[in-house]
């Protein structure tokens, strides 16, 4: 998307979802950390940054739930809200799994009591497959789905997040 829109803008609006899903999941009494680069994330609202490891996405999630990571929540994510992760929560006391989908084929969330590993293989990251192709590793696992939400990937998702701020302000 920084390639489109320039990195300054690309570097605002990510900020600012960082922003919004921090604010979504601090009312919750849980160890909240931030995956990611602790130097490029040292603005990121006075929270523990973890470097992510190595390896594809699904690698370095599998290894964050290895590490006791129970909900993986993703910072693109424009509606996030307290109440979206509320119905997570929920949905885990009664499921193995549980997937928050996106519209463009992935999701913003994956929560789960303890890793499945089989969850994070042979999956097409990045692509629209990712919501499916997880579900199909999950065939033998209860899961739960939330709401639908959309993130931010291309810049016609940034565009629609400006129109988001915009009503929202």
């Amino acid at each position: 998307m920084a390639i489109s829109i320039g990195e300054n803008a690309a570097l605002n609006c990510y900020r600012k979802l960082l922003d919004n899903t921090v604010e979504a999941v601090m009312p919750f009494e849980s160890e909240i950390w931030i995956a990611g680069d602790p130097d490029e994330l040292s603005w990121a609202r006075g929270l523990p940054v973890r470097q992510q490891g190595i390896g594809d996405l699904g690698i370095r999630m599998l290894a964050a739930f290895t590490d006791g990571v129970k909900v993986l929540v993703g910072t693109d994510i424009p509606a996030i809200s307290t109440s979206y992760i509320e119905q997570a929560f929920a949905l885990l006391e009664e499921h193995d799994v549980v997937v928050g989908p996106t519209e463009d084929g992935g999701y913003w969330l994956l929560a789960m009591h303890e890793p499945h590993e089989s969850l994070f293989h042979e999956i097409e990251w990045g692509t629209n497959s990712v919501l499916t192709s997880t579900l199909a590793q999950a065939q033998n696992l209860s899961v739960g789905l939330c709401d639908v939400l959309w993130d931010v990937d291309v810049e016609e998702d940034y565009r629609r997040w400006l129109t988001f701020e915009h009503v929202r302000d």
